[in-house]
């Protein structure tokens, strides 16, 4: 066993069988002829971990997904760190004892299975990062507690749900939220027939304009994220003027329904900054942090949206005063993990991330506590090179 047994933990025991106690159990499971045939007889990816989580079998499909065929680049490691899950070294101990691990699916199903001596299975959203590119995965996992050779071994199998729960969100926004603001218009269409009145025409006019944007901009929006997904999003790079974004951003919230208490307002820089990205796709970022922060943010709590530059860098903040528990920001920028409840959610930050860092090639990041309230920023070089 690994000598340093009071490595800090926040979820799971830090730890770990030695290399060579490892070797030993993956080549007596090798062995074992008909549990080879189990594992293969599994239409998904199957590991068996020893008592401390690490990987000592395993069949074809994950060698395939862990981008591997030979069994020593993994053999030891957790699940978390043969899929290079993101938090997997955010602690030194490793996959299941950082604070992230305590809201892990995965993370827990090994845990209770282990403790509980019992089959669990539990959704899972994890977050891989290959070729410089973070992968975000919907899974269900499933644990089971096995004896072989008188030993307790844990059985893991993961499913793959992403294409369950992206089809879930795609039919609640199209099936809600589009079909809400289409309502809307319908009935602004409606009333503008049987005014009379020019100045309420002109303002029921206005109003139409914008519900109409802001059903196109959500079609788009969703368009967008799956080509981003794919990798085949192409942006246009372009100058524009930071105030520029901050006004695009104004227009679509100033007078949008989250905006009822007008505790929105944007704060224009003394001198005007520019910098080269793409427009449209940065305004429609900033604007589902500004969404979010308008959803739960109440009458007396404003919130602001403002920009800071350093030589090589402009940042946009959105600032709001409703403080994000711990457990909650632990979670944050996962696909389909939202506060609100319910399937088909999860979209909003998710894709914020997605497109910030995968596309515009910047960063996204926050802070939330009591001192500073919540800010989320948006990291962006001020330079780069402009679509020809």
């Amino acid at each position: 066993m690994d000598s340093d047994i009071n490595k800090t933990t926040f979820f799971d025991s830090p730890e770990r069988s030695s290399e060579e106690e490892v070797l030993k159990e993956i080549l007596r499971l090798k062995q074992n002829d008909l549990m080879n045939q189990l594992l293969e007889g599994y239409p998904e990816l199957t590991v068996i971990l020893n008592e401390h989580r690490q990987i000592v079998g395993f069949n074809s499909r994950a060698l395939k997904a862990f981008h591997t065929v030979d069994y020593f680049d993994f053999a030891g490691k957790r699940v978390g760190e043969a899929i290079n899950c993101i938090h997997s070294h955010a602690n030194d101990s490793g996959c299941g004892t950082s604070r992230f691990c305590q809201y892990c699916g995965a993370a827990k199903a090994i845990k209770n299975s282990l403790e509980q001596n019992q089959k669990v299975s539990e959704e899972c959203r994890i977050t891989t990062k290959m070729n410089d590119c973070e992968i975000s995965l919907d899974l269900l996992v499933h644990t089971a507690p096995i004896q072989l050779e008188n030993k307790t071994y844990t059985l893991f199998t993961i499913q793959d749900i992403s294409n369950d729960k992206r089809r879930a969100a795609l039919e609640r926004i199209f099936f809600h939220d589009i079909l809400n603001t289409a309502g809307a218009v319908r009935g602004l269409t409606e009333i503008l027939n049987e005014v009379d009145n020019d100045s309420e025409r002109i303002e029921i006019q206005q109003d139409l304009y914008i519900s109409v944007s802001q059903l196109i901009n959500e079609i788009i929006s969703q368009r967008e994220i799956r080509t981003a997904e794919d990798g085949n999003l192409e942006p246009d790079f372009r100058r524009v003027s930071s105030q520029e974004i901050l006004e695009n951003v104004l227009k679509i919230y100033g007078k949008h329904e989250l905006n009822k208490y007008r505790n929105f307002r944007i704060i224009l820089a003394e001198q005007e900054e520019l910098l080269v990205t793409d427009p449209s796709l940065l305004t429609r970022t900033i604007g589902n942090l500004v969404k979010n922060a308008l959803e739960v943010s109440n009458k007396n709590q404003r919130v602001e949206l403002f920009t800071k530059t350093t030589d090589a860098t402009i940042f946009f903040h959105i600032s709001s005063e409703p403080v994000i528990p711990e457990h909650i920001q632990l979670q944050l920028f996962k696909r389909s993990f939202s506060t609100k409840g319910g399937t088909g959610r999860g979209i909003g930050l998710y894709s914020v991330k997605l497109i910030t860092e995968n596309v515009l090639k910047g960063k996204v990041s926050f802070i939330s506590n009591n001192e500073n309230k919540t800010v989320f920023t948006i990291a962006l070089p001020i330079n780069q090179p402009i679509n020809s």
